[in-house]
């Protein structure tokens, strides 16, 4: 097997790592699960809680009306109201995967849209995994080697060898994994930046807020499929593979990422993150790629982030059109940028409004309510 190009000491650029990062859920919570990884608990990512007290106030209520004006401590993440001609709104908030107790106070401006809103929409249900068995045994098949190979066939040597080298270091190495496929292999060192970083999959924004939803009874929608993401990888070829795991070759390169997870994530609180922040590319020199090398890795990028803009915008346009007050929670990235879904939903006629405080929003949802 030859990867003539990936094996620099520098390795490809981080931009897959970012991309992965910011926007795959599915990776980044299947691993500590299945792994039984100590920092991320199942019980804590899947379990709504009663939100009843003893005194018959919810927990949910009382959050809520904590959170009703912005503290010096509040958050203040992106979002957006896109609406059509006909008035009918669906709220557009930027996510990210894996966050710590910050993300328990979120600003007024998000209380009031998720007040108004019927139905949460979000990447992947995750929890819906773990209510049926048979999807938890589907996923396993996707995951593993059913062809006689093992990750050491499809990586480099030098990049298997090192990744081996950080898992055993980290006492997470199991020889079962041997037969997991690269998904999986990243999804383990992802979720161990992560943890170095100080965060916590379980508080990512999707499983914060689809707990909270849950034990609200709001309506769970996913505009993806666990299917569909896992497929993204299953169907790279190993060339792309080694791109997108090579950077693991590199000395220090998990206390690098570590730190580059929790700028972005400072990022994400203060609603700063840019294209350039999930996209820059670090070094990659493409000047040394082949016509072929570089037609596949952008066929990577556009599968992973410019085509799923597209899926997710007709699906809240579908949402947007049927009456209903929407949310739509995915990665930051996904809003983002010429292919994003605030370009894609302009494009389409729809005005989009950056929300910044709770004034911005009007009442035409309840007005409407009440005609």
């Amino acid at each position: 097997m030859q990867y003539p190009l990936f094996r620099k000491e520098d390795g490809i650029s981080m931009k897959t790592k970012r991309i992965l990062c910011t926007l795959l859920a599915a990776a980044t919570l299947i691993m500590p699960i299945l792994s039984g990884c100590k920092h991320v608990e199942k019980k804590e990512l899947f379990k709504v809680e009663s939100t009843t007290s003893e005194e018959g106030v919810s927990d949910t209520e009382t959050s809520q009306t904590e959170s009703s004006s912005v503290s010096e401590n509040a958050i203040t993440p992106s979002m957006w109201k896109a609406e059509d001609k006909k008035g009918n709104y669906a709220y557009l908030f930027g996510s990210i995967h894996a966050g710590d107790s910050a993300v328990d106070n979120m600003p007024d401006y998000f209380e009031k849209a998720y007040a108004e809103s019927d139905t949460l929409a979000f990447e992947i249900d995750m929890s819906n995994m773990y209510d049926n068995i048979s999807a938890s045994s589907s996923v396993l098949t996707d995951i593993i080697y059913s062809d006689g190979t093992t990750i050491k066939d499809h990586l480099s040597e030098k990049t298997y060898n090192k990744m081996v080298e950080i898992l055993k270091e980290n006492s997470i190495y199991n020889p079962l994994y041997e037969y997991y496929k690269p998904v999986m292999w990243e999804s383990l060192i992802e979720n161990l930046a992560i943890f170095k970083a100080g965060l916590n999959s379980a508080k990512g924004v999707d499983m914060v807020l689809t707990n909270r939803g849950k034990a609200d009874g709001k309506t769970i929608e996913e505009v993806e499929s666990m299917d569909f993401q896992l497929n993204l990888f299953n169907g790279l070829s190993d060339n792309v593979v080694e791109v997108m795991m090579s950077p693991y070759a590199k000395d220090g390169i998990v206390e690098e990422h570590a730190k580059q997870i929790k700028d972005l994530y400072e990022k994400w609180k203060t609603g700063t993150i840019e294209v350039k922040d999930v996209l820059e590319e670090d070094g990659i020199d493409e000047t040394q790629l082949t016509e072929e090398e570089k037609a596949l890795l952008e066929e990577y990028n556009t599968a992973l982030l410019t085509e799923r803009n597209k899926g997710m915008t007709e699906k809240l346009v579908d949402y947007i059109k049927s009456g209903k007050t929407v949310m739509l929670v995915v990665g930051t990235a996904h809003f983002l940028g010429n292919d994003g879904i605030v370009s894609l939903l302009e494009k389409q006629g729809f005005t989009v409004t950056k929300i910044t405080s709770a004034d911005q929003l009007d009442t035409a949802k309840e007005t409407q309510k009440a005609a």
